[in-house]
């Protein structure tokens, strides 16, 4: 990472690249509002054809207001680089980036309502976390958080389709399998996607989800119907209301954990330990080589239960009952082995900033082999079951396919671009933890469709398998903290024994670790694709903003290119096969 990399990127930014700096392995440019786009245009003919992120950072009451934030990674040469343009308070705004990278156009609606500021040239700014009529922008510091938000407006779409036809006025239609051209100059908010008005009459609009199985609670997809064949649809998250990002501003470092904890819940020790890394990194820690390979297991452990739980589900919605029962069965002996060392079930709060909540107890490691022996003997019946079967094939063979440049534009990482054939994994490409030291395959598929998704995530439980029992070769004696009184508390009997541990132990309570002022970008390789957190400090114990890359609510942007064309009933596979996690879909 670097080297070369770097260099090709600074010649491709021109003086904004002489500027730039690298800070904790990411290339930082900034660059004018109205020079974002053809920054874009210069990085991702430069190699760094995935856009991450965008975000932005309100430092009220400085003026320029507004850091516009950007995240680019280039799949090539495994280089990371962040693009900041300051906006003002008073009517902010950038150009869009959509038509440049096609994951921009969805991922800028939500930066645009969060923060109000505008993105030129996104024609379609529409509320997709917030409900349509919200007052205000709830990541502003100055955002009354208690303030009561009028009622949500009741509507009649077929109400309102009729007075628009009456009207003569043309509706906007749901988003097509083609991208169309963007217009010029700055976009008005369209309204929420209407029926066509000139649609024959043997199409029709359905509404699947929020509150359907299929949709696993959270999301929304407004389809238009030929018969069985879907011709247009469009997504929309936003029903699962947590404010993640703002009560992380109120908080100390320490008491974000549990949080973090709960934006993906079928894996929750990997989102522990990607945001704790990125604090370490602020603080300036390295962590003990016992905890490195502890972390590295349990992260490989957490990947085992997250996609036994995601292809057990997905059988299930298909009627393999037996076969979802083998993986559960699989999944619930992981949970109880994990409440065994954690002491909690799904959400686990046990990474900590320099190390872990405690060390494995006894008899840990006997239990995890033996689940690990019944792993190879379940997973091989499934095998068995659904591979070869007929009916399984038809549902998956050739349905939701993605291709690898459609996938690279969307912004898709993990499970979804491998399996369109590019083995790209950052565990591989940019190793953390004790990756670097395990010898492991990165499965791929061959045209990523949901058979091709249900391989790769079937043979990186084996790769899982065959890492944690690496990692139990691997790990040392010693202890699993560091010995660092900015962020560790000191033992208990301490406490009660000594002055000097219990005022710091009272300070580590109240006050938090305090964390010296910088930004940083870390990420994890999740199950679902790159976990990112952005976290910036401003010198104190609570984060001055806390954002999260969450997989999950990217792939959303482009759902739409998996499902166009296919059949109604496609749709509850290939939207199984997406494992949408609501708790990091909707922040």
């Amino acid at each position: 990472m670097g080297g070369n990399g770097f260099a090709a990127i600074r010649a491709s930014l021109g003086a904004a690249g002489e500027r730039a700096v690298v800070e904790h392995d990411i290339l930082v440019a900034a660059v004018a509002p109205d020079g974002v786009r053809a920054a874009a245009e210069a990085l991702k003919r430069a190699g760094c054809d995935i856009l991450l992120d965008v975000t932005a950072t309100d430092w009220l009451p400085r003026e320029p207001r507004f850091d516009v934030v950007w995240h680019f990674y280039s799949t090539g040469a495994f280089v990371r680089v962040r693009l900041k343009a300051q906006v003002p308070g008073s009517a902010p705004a950038v150009d869009s980036l959509a038509g440049v990278y096609g994951a921009a156009e969805y991922i800028e609606r939500e930066c645009h309502e969060m923060y109000g500021i505008a993105f030129r040239g996104n024609r379609d700014l529409r509320p997709i976390l917030l409900y349509e009529g919200f007052v205000g922008h709830p990541l502003r510091k100055d955002y009354d958080k208690l303030a009561e938000q009028p009622l949500i407006p009741m509507r009649d779409p077929l109400a309102e389709r009729a007075a628009a036809a009456a009207a003569g006025e043309s509706a906007a239609v749901l988003p097509s399998r083609e991208p169309s051209p963007l217009p010029e100059g700055p976009m008005p908010n369209p309204v929420r996607p209407a029926f066509d008005r000139a649609s024959r009459e043997d199409r029709v609009v359905v509404n699947i989800g929020p509150s359907h199985p299929a949709t696993h609670g959270t999301v929304q997809i407004i389809a238009e119907l030929e018969g069985e064949k879907i011709l247009r649809v469009d997504v929309h998250c936003g029903y699962l209301h947590r404010g993640f990002e703002k009560e992380c501003e109120s908080h100390t470092w320490h008491n974000l954990i549990p949080y973090v904890d709960r934006l993906n819940y079928c894996s929750a020790l990997i989102n522990n330990f990607a945001y704790v890394e990125g604090v370490e990194k602020l603080m300036g820690i390295a962590i003990t080589r016992r905890c490195v390979v502890l972390r590295t297991l349990l992260s490989e452990y957490s990947r085992l239960a997250d996609h036994l739980t995601c292809i057990a589900a997905s059988l299930m919605e298909l009627g393999a009952m037996t076969a979802f029962l083998y993986l559960v069965m699989l999944r619930d002996w992981i949970y109880e082995h994990l409440a065994d060392l954690t002491g909690a079930r799904v959400t686990y709060s046990y990474g900590r900033i320099g190390g872990l909540a405690r060390d494995l107890p006894d008899g840990w490691l006997d239990r995890l082999e033996w689940i690990l022996g019944q792993y190879d003997e379940f997973v091989g019946r499934v095998h068995g079951l659904v591979d070869r079967n007929r009916i399984f094939i038809d549902r998956m063979r050739d349905v939701g396919v993605l291709t690898q440049a459609e996938a690279l534009d969307y912004g898709y990482t993990g499970p979804l671009l491998r399996s369109t054939g590019l083995p790209r994994d950052l565990r591989k490409d940019t190793p953390y933890l004790a990756y670097a030291e395990l010898d492991f395959e990165v499965p791929v598929g061959i045209k990523g469709d949901n058979y091709d998704r249900y391989y790769v995530r079937m043979r990186e439980m084996d790769e899982s398998v065959h890492m944690i029992r690496q990692c139990v070769d691997l790990l040392p004696d010693g202890p699993v903290d560091v010995d660092d009184r900015r962020c560790t508390f000191p033992p208990k009997p301490l406490v009660y024994k000594e002055i000097e541990s219990l005022i710091n132990h009272f300070k580590l309570v109240i006050d938090g670790p305090v964390v010296p002022a910088g930004e940083v970008y870390t990420a994890h390789e999740s199950p679902n694709g790159e976990l990112g957190f952005f976290l910036v400090s401003n010198g104190s114990g609570t984060p001055h903003k806390v954002h999260v890359r969450a997989p999950s609510f990217v792939h959303l942007g482009g759902l739409h290119r998996m499902i166009v064309g296919d059949q109604l009933a496609d749709i509850v596979p290939t939207f199984g096969s997406v494992n949408m996690i609501g708790g990091e879909c909707d922040r």
